[in-house]
């Protein structure tokens, strides 16, 4: 496993950390729900498929880059409700942060909190130079969490046969 510079973050409410096997229930939910991956993904099929996606997606960024997608948790509860972090896109050679929550904690400001927490851990942590944001234009909730970042509307790029606008940040001077 690469050198891992950390496994966990922590804001108010939130704990952002590795993700497991053991997410894979609330992992159906979001690779399933047609609303929740309305603007992201094509919906999984069936819990092998999402084991599948964990696999390939955030343990193996995990193995190659020593970062990427951090399951979130509620600290109050321990539950998991989503995930959020940063991902090497190697197609477009640049770290992109997304995020993805059950339907029930969406307009608490929660995408906010845990994104806040991710940039703050790729400028500090992954040194990261330019981070992204690829967002569908229709989704309005994901532009307003970009905004509050302090991104800025980049161009209209077409990856994953889809056409989203690339917000963007410089994180070091």
């Amino acid at each position: 496993m690469k050198d891992l510079i950390r496994k966990q973050l922590e804001t108010e409410r939130l704990r952002l950390r590795f993700h497991t096997h053991d997410d894979l229930p609330v992992m159906f939910v979001l690779n399933t729900d047609p609303e929740v991956i309305k603007y992201a993904d094509t919906p999984a099929s069936d819990m092998d498929e999402v084991r599948q996606r964990l696999e390939e997606g955030p343990l193996h960024d995990y193995e190659k880059y020593g970062y990427g997608r951090f399951a979130v948790e509620l600290k109050e509860t321990g539950k998991v409700i989503g995930f959020c972090g940063v991902k090497y896109l190697p197609e477009i050679e640049l770290p992109e942060v997304g995020y993805r929550f059950l339907k029930e904690f969406w307009g608490r400001g929660i995408a906010t909190e845990a994104a806040r927490a991710c940039v703050e851990f790729a400028r500090d942590d992954l040194k990261i130079e330019k981070l992204i944001a690829l967002i569908i234009p229709e989704n309005i909730g994901s532009i307003r969490v970009a905004e509050k970042l302090g991104m800025t509307k980049g161009p209209l790029i077409h990856i994953y046969d889809v056409d989203a606008y690339q917000y963007e940040m410089w994180l070091q001077d």
